[in-house]
Parts: structure tokens; C-alpha cells; sequence
């Protein structure tokens, strides 16, 4: 069977691997796809033996053998437990990709005033996705891998510079990087002015990142105050669980105050902090 014949008939046995595939590609592991599928096999195939036992030794253990129920739910948990392994890492495959792309697109900025500082003193193109890619801990990591990711294939494929960017950026986890590349090769294909088109990019995300940074100072703003209404309203009523309590002879102690001050507002606090971090533009 030729490679695209079983391609279409695993797309067909497995709708979403097409979807899985492209999203691992985008994530630049060192381990191939076909691995990584091979090693999810085997953490399914362990979950669902191991599940499969437990259950087995507790049927065992509780003498339920008559129990059609009971004899139906193991092997049933133990394929439950598989497809969420299966699922599970898919799953991290997916939010890593949609990482990797947000940190692209909050740092991009920063890379093409860098690569405009190259283009205004007739840096070659090769020369500055080497740049970029030796300079990870200034533009992000994640930039610096995508600029490798372009010179691996010049140096290792022997694809022309214009290929290598057009071929990067149909594999990229950011749509912004992929507009930049694209943008890139046209202008650099049809002899046009390198420096102003990063100018105009550089301009346009400039604007759009200023507009994320109010946004998120409003959203902030509005979280704040909401957070800590709910922190105060909570307080309250947890005093007046308390003291009902007390009253009722239920309770001796303070004990839902100290729960409160100690595992809920924290707990809370914890959470707010995340999501706004999460959210940050700047992040």
C-alpha cells in the first residue's frame, strides 16, 4: 500500500488522527509522531491491563462471581480507562500546540524590530532566522525553534530559502508567525522592500498588543472588584454559618472561619492569579 493510500485509510479508520498529527508536528518534539502514537498504544494498553486486573482481583476478592453487573463493569472501566489515556494525551498534545503558539504571538513583536534592524543593513534572510534562532533567551524560546525549524530545512532538506518559509509556515503553531512568513516570501520572491513590509507588520502587531494591554488592564480592573466582592460577601456568610453553629450548640469553635481564611481565600486567590496570568498579553 503506497504511503498516501494508508494515509486515507487511517484518516478513514481514525477521523482525527490527520488533526492529532498536525497538531504534534506543531509542537516540535524530538520524538516522531509515529512514536509517540506507539508509546500512547502502550500507556492504553497498560491502563487498560491494569484496570482490567484491579478489577478482576476485586471480583475475586468479593466473590461476585454471579454478579453479571459486576463481571460487565471491569471489562467496561478497563476500556473506559484506555480511551481516556489515549484521550489524555492528545489532549496535552492540543493545549501544548495552543501554548507554544500564544507565547509566539505575545514575543513577535520584539523579533521583527530585530529582524527590521537586519533588513535596514541588508542582512541576508538566512542569516537573520540564524540570528533568531541563537537568541532564544531574549525572543523566546519558542521563536528561536521555528527560525531553527527554517534553517533545518535549508541546510538539511537543500530547500531553497522561499520554500523553507513557505513549507515552515503551514507547521506553525501561530497564525501570526505563519503571516509573517508567508509576508516574507512574497516580498523577498518578487523583489520588494523587506524593510518596509517589517515595518508595516511590526506597526500593525505594535497596535493590536496595545489594544490587548488595555483590554487586559479593564479586564483586570473588573476582576478585581468582582473578586474581592465575592471575597468579602463569602466571609461573611461563613461568620454567620459559624456563629449559627455555635449558637446551635453544633460547633464550639471557629473552625469554618480558619477553613475559610486558610484553604478558601488562598485556594481562590490562587486561581484569580492564574487565569490573569494565563490571560496577560505581556506574558
Amino acid at each position: 500500500m503506497t504511503e498516501p493510500a494508508l494515509k486515507k485509510f487511517t484518516d478513514r479508520l481514525d477521523p482525527g488522527e490527520s488533526a492529532r498529527r498536525s497538531d504534534y508536528e506543531k509542537c516540535r518534539y524530538d520524538v516522531t509522531y509515529d512514536m509517540w502514537m506507539y508509546r500512547t498504544a502502550l500507556l492504553s494498553l497498560s491502563a487498560f491491563s491494569a484496570v482490567l486486573l484491579a478489577g478482576a482481583l476485586f471480583v475475586a476478592a468479593s466473590g461476585a462471581y454471579a454478579d453479571t453487573l459486576a463481571l460487565a463493569s471491569v471489562p467496561t472501566a478497563s476500556a473506559g480507562a484506555a480511551v481516556v489515556v489515549f484521550y489524555a494525551r492528545a489532549y496535552a498534545v492540543r493545549s501544548m500546540k495552543e501554548y507554544r503558539g500564544a507565547l509566539i504571538d505575545a514575543d513577535l513583536v520584539h523579533a521583527i524590530g530585530l529582524m527590521m534592524t537586519m533588513a535596514e543593513s541588508n542582512v541576508p534572510l538566512r542569516k537573520m532566522f540564524e540570528n533568531l534562532s541563537n537568541l532564544g533567551n531574549v525572543y523566546g524560546d519558542d521563536i528561536s525553534l521555528e527560525a531553527t525549524y527554517v534553517l533545518s530545512l535549508v541546510e538539511e532538506d537543500g530547500l531553497d530559502i522561499i520554500s523553507a518559509l513557505r513549507k515552515a509556515q503551514s507547521s506553525s503553531p501561530s497564525w501570526a508567525w505563519q503571516e509573517l512568513l508567508i509576508g516574507i516570501a512574497e516580498v523577498y520572491g518578487s523583489g520588494g522592500s523587506l524593510y518596509d513590509y517589517l515595518l508595516v507588520k511590526y506597526n500593525t502587531l505594535t497596535e493590536r498588543k496595545r489594544q490587548d494591554v488595555r483590554k487586559y488592564k479593564d479586564h483586570v480592573q473588573g476582576m478585581a472588584s468582582v473578586y474581592l466582592s465575592l471575597v468579602g460577601i463569602a466571609s461573611m456568610f461563613v461568620s454567620l454559618i459559624n456563629l449559627v453553629f455555635n449558637m446551635a450548640g453544633w460547633l464550639s469553635n471557629d473552625s469554618f472561619v480558619w477553613l475559610d481564611a486558610l484553604a478558601v481565600v488562598p485556594l481562590g486567590s490562587f486561581m484569580v492569579v492564574k487565569v490573569m496570568r494565563a490571560s496577560n498579553p505581556e506574558a
